[in-house]
């Protein structure tokens, strides 16, 4: 009986260890944290209960009232884990806050009363403890929360699929069993018979909860602590090795003939010890990893690594052959494959593969099945868990689907299928082998693959789209050339041909001038009745001869001027003039007009006169007969006003009228050449629409500026003639 009741400190001590490695392996998370202290109180409980059958520091009655001390906790870690995994439950701090609240008058009755337990007492050579009236509150207590953490736990496990259902059964199993095997030895049967001398078999049936814990950590990947183990051992061994030579090398000192004093050698043989394990430690690693293939690597390290690599490369060969690299050395695989996906039909095209055959790895992919999958699931696939998922689901052809799928990843062994995600959508994958050591991915490896998937599916579609701008533009550099060496030809053309236009225009405007003045002339002459009186029916249509003539002259001389201006041909006077005495010579000459349509046009004089500036005289007066012409012909009622401005070092010629106004649109357009406004087409309709597009390069070519302002149709617009006050200095120097 002694040797089944020591297994109670080997069930404990296991639960410590496995605590411990739960702990190491998730530190923050919190799963992780109550798994570990549900093992080690439940380990604690144990212990104390052993100690409640062989007491040492206390009496039997103190540490029967420890073990249930621990049983509440106990059960209060089951429930707080069967609402957080594997998800966690709605209002979960409330659900913990009760069972706390109902806990504290329980351990009142458990310490400070003999309502719950009496006393303890040896019957026969066996430890038998008195219970109170209360006992029974504490089983149904126990017993509500046990039942309710058993509830969550089924709740769960049939709201889940593949591998978390199959790691929840082994949890659910192995918490049930335990707590029956808690339940009937230390509930039922003390309150059925009042006898306790079974209490030892509750702890020893917890072989249940950590067997099927056990199983599920090394086949299942539960809380993934086989890194932990395996990193534990290679540590086992390095300190087992740092042991041995510290004794070997006492052993030597005492072999000697006069020995180093032990004091002085074991502090020699300490440093020694300390300076040597870390590379035993390196030794035993790489030993490790390479005659038994086993993987050891920091998660953050890879990710890191990798993250730099990643941005070091823009060429898609160099960085699949990175991913592919990173991925063998890491995890020591026999094969590794990188597909990307065609954006237009969808294809998968092979970009880096080792030890897959290439049809194989194409074959897994041929069947849109795969793809569909993935992108529903948006997580990897896992050969080993097909079987599981494959048990879960209802439909039979998706049924059908996924086992031909995994006869397919069997036949090319395929251990893995690593999707690349751009915004939920599949735009590439890594197929993956086996482990060299032949051990299963572990949640680990897992959770490093997704972190890297999310890396390198942008990087790799970067750099796919790099490749192929590349090989557009190449081929748009190519026909650029090509497109220069047209345009270029052509523009060589149509320089001629501007050439020949420029000319014809020049020798076209000198052939015409000479005729229109002579016409003038002879028109002038008839209507100033040098050869006699007129017939009355003549007199009119000799006035509008004479008025067609002179907007003949006006478009030759504006044709000329643009055919001197393209070509670089025209002259600038400049002289020394008054702007206040060349504007009031051109207003005399349009009074008449004005008074004609009656109209007033009138010359605001500035308060000061104007400085007189270094102009082409006769341009000038060109452009401002133009504007005022112009306003005079576009204004039905009101008139013309001319100012004068002087604003920084600038002299402004300031023209407004109350005509028809102009659009933005027509502002815009309105100094090129042969564009003329609506309002402009509607009112003067034999205007050709050049008289502002030379206005514009006259002013130019005297270091000027023209532009035109208007509030919209109908109110009027105003030409502003901006030109420097200072050209004569300029011009001197």
């Amino acid at each position: 009986m002694v040797d089944i009741k020591f297994l109670i400190i080997i069930i404990a001590l296991i639960e410590f260890l496995l605590a411990r490695l739960i702990y190491l392996r998730g530190k923050k998370k919190l799963t992780n944290i109550i798994f570990a202290l549900l093992n080690i109180t439940s380990g604690l409980w144990a212990l104390s209960l052993y100690f409640y059958e062989h007491p040492i520091l206390f009496s039997s009655l103190i540490w029967i009232k420890i073990t249930y001390f621990f049983a509440l906790f106990l059960t209060f870690f089951a429930f707080y884990f069967s609402l957080i995994f594997p998800v966690k439950v709605k209002n979960t701090s409330k659900l913990l806050k009760l069972y706390i609240f109902l806990m504290i008058p329980f351990l009142y009755l458990l310490f400070f009363t003999n309502l719950w337990v009496k006393d303890v007492v040896i019957h026969e050579k066996e430890v038998q403890t008195v219970l109170g009236q209360f006992y029974i509150l504490f089983i149904i207590y126990s017993g509500i929360f046990f039942s309710w953490a058993i509830f969550n736990f089924t709740k769960n496990y049939l709201s889940l699929l593949g591998i978390d259902k199959t790691r929840l059964r082994y949890i659910l199993w192995g918490i049930f069993l335990s707590g029956m095997g808690i339940f009937i030895p230390d509930g039922i049967i003390p309150l059925v018979n009042g006898v306790t001398s079974y209490f030892w078999l509750s702890p020893v049936l917890n072989i249940f909860f950590v067997g099927s814990t056990t199983y599920a950590i090394s086949r299942y990947r539960l809380m993934d602590i086989r890194f932990v183990i395996g990193k534990g051992t290679v540590y086992l061994f390095s300190f087992v090795s740092v042991i041995g030579l510290a004794l070997l090398l006492l052993f030597l000192n005492n072999q000697l003939v006069r020995s180093i004093p032990i004091n002085i050698a074991a502090s020699l043989i300490l440093i020694i010890g300390i300076l040597l394990f870390q590379p035993i430690f390196r030794f035993f690693e790489k030993w490790a990893s390479k005659y038994f293939y086993y993987t050891f690597y920091s998660y953050q390290t890879v990710l890191t690594d990798l993250g730099k690599g990643l941005t070091r490369f823009l060429d898609l060969e160099q960085l699949s052959s990175l991913i592919v690299n990173t991925l063998m050395d890491t995890m020591k695989l026999d094969r590794t494959m990188v597909l990307l996906r065609e954006p237009g039909d969808g294809e998968y095209k092979i970009q880096k593969n080792i030890g897959f055959k290439e049809e194989n790895g194409i074959s897994l992919v041929k069947d849109n099945f795969l793809t569909i999958y993935l992108e529903r699931t948006q997580k990897p696939l896992v050969y080993e868990e097909i079987s599981l998922i494959i048990r879960d689901t209802t439909e039979k052809e998706e049924r059908e689907r996924l086992e031909r799928l995994q006869g397919n990843m069997k036949r090319i062994e395929a251990a893995l299928c690593l999707p690349l995600f751009i915004e939920e959508k599949i735009v590439g994958m890594i197929v993956l082998g086996n482990k060299l050591s032949g051990e299963p991915y572990s949640t680990q490896d897992i959770e490093l693959l997704t972190n890297l998937a999310n890396q390198t599916s942008i990087a790799l579609q970067n750099a796919k789209l790099y490749s192929e701008v590349k090989g557009f533009s190449k081929k748009l550099e190519r026909e650029v050339e090509k497109a220069t060496t047209e345009l270029r030809e052509a523009y060589e053309e149509l320089k001629k041909l501007d050439v020949s236009k420029s000319e014809f225009i020049s020798i076209a405007s000198h052939q015409l001038r000479t005729p229109l003045t002579a016409i003038k002339g002879y028109i002038s002459m008839i209507l100033e009745k040098t050869y006699g009186n007129l017939p009355k029916n003549i007199e009119k249509p000799i006035k509008n001869i004479y008025l067609s003539n002179e907007r003949l002259i006006k478009l030759v001389n504006n044709l000329l001027n643009i055919s001197r201006i393209e070509s670089g041909k025209i002259e600038i006077n400049l002289e020394e003039i008054s702007v206040e005495e060349l504007i009031e010579s051109v207003i005399e000459e349009l009074k008449n007009e004005t008074k004609d349509r009656g109209l007033y046009l009138k010359f605001e004089k500035p308060k000061s006169p104007v400085p007189k500036i270094m102009v082409d005289k006769e341009k000038l007066r060109q452009v401002i007969m133009n504007l005022i012409d112009n306003a005079i012909k576009y204004t039905e009622e009101g008139g013309v006003t001319i100012k004068l401005e002087i604003e920084n070092s600038k002299l402004k010629i300031i023209i407004s009228d109350t005509g028809v106004g102009m659009e933005k649109e027509e502002l815009e357009k309105m100094f090129e050449s042969f564009s003329r406004g609506s309002a402009g087409t509607r009112l003067y309709t034999e205007g050709a629409g050049l008289g502002l597009y030379v206005a514009k390069k006259f002013i130019e070519l005297q270091n000027g500026k023209i532009w035109a302002e208007s509030a919209g149709k109908g109110k009027g617009s105003t030409f502003y003639i901006e030109l420097p006050v200072n050209q004569l200095r300029n011009k001197n120097n």
